[in-house]
């Protein structure tokens, strides 16, 4: 199974974590609309962006892209928020899983549901509608910077979704992200373990600090 330790030290975290990290930091994250299509969905992974856009006068591709991306990446496709057609189905599910692929995000929505729960292949989405794309839209660019649920996904950032919803870790951040959310998550533990052991929750937030584990 293709592995990078760069990303997959993230796998310890949840998106909730993350997000508190991430406003630790002022950094806009969260992909706000976009939630799993099973709540048991999870994946991680380095984004490869598509840009959509309408159709124009000379028809162009949904996307014949998918022979063309990594291992262990995420595909973004950014069709602009629209839900009355689809950019992701059945064929793509089957060909992503196969690739070994950690999962798609959409701005927008997907169809052939049921074959994403099949392979359990994570697909993240504003919604399920049967209606094609094809003849509606087109992919106007490759691996350019785009955006999902109002947040700016460049190539190779690093995507993390469960079934809080989806977030995005800048590359140029990863450092600086995976050590906060190593502190939050430290401090978390140790005041859950508090209160299971019948400590009150005020004294224990207080003892780590937990009003001021997001705050910049």
């Amino acid at each position: 199974m293709f592995v990078d330790e760069t990303v997959s030290r993230f796998s310890r975290f949840s998106t909730p974590t993350i997000s508190d990290a991430l406003d630790k930091l002022g950094l806009e994250g969260t992909c706000l609309g976009i939630r799993p299509l099973r709540p048991d969905f999870r994946m991680l992974g380095r984004a490869f962006t598509i840009q959509y856009g309408p159709i124009g006068s000379e028809q162009g591709t949904v996307g014949d892209y998918i022979d063309d991306v990594a291992a262990g990446s995420v595909v973004v496709l950014d069709n602009r928020g629209r839900m009355d057609c689809t950019v992701w189905g059945d064929i793509l599910t089957i060909v992503a899983s196969q690739r070994k692929l950690s999962g798609t995000v959409i701005d927008g929505v997907c169809r052939d549901s049921a074959r994403s729960f099949e392979l359990n292949y994570p697909v993240f989405s504003r919604g399920t509608y049967m209606r094609t794309g094809k003849d509606r839209v087109q992919v106007d660019a490759m691996n350019v910077p785009v955006s999902v649920g109002g947040v700016r996904v460049r190539p190779g950032d690093i995507l993390l979704g469960d079934a809080d919803g989806v977030v995005v870790i800048p590359a140029e951040q990863e450092e600086a992200i995976f050590h906060i959310a190593t502190s939050i998550d430290e401090a978390e533990e140790h005041i859950r373990r508090a209160v299971r052991s019948g400590r009150r929750l005020d004294d224990s937030r207080r003892e780590f600090n937990y009003h001021k584990l997001q705050s910049r």
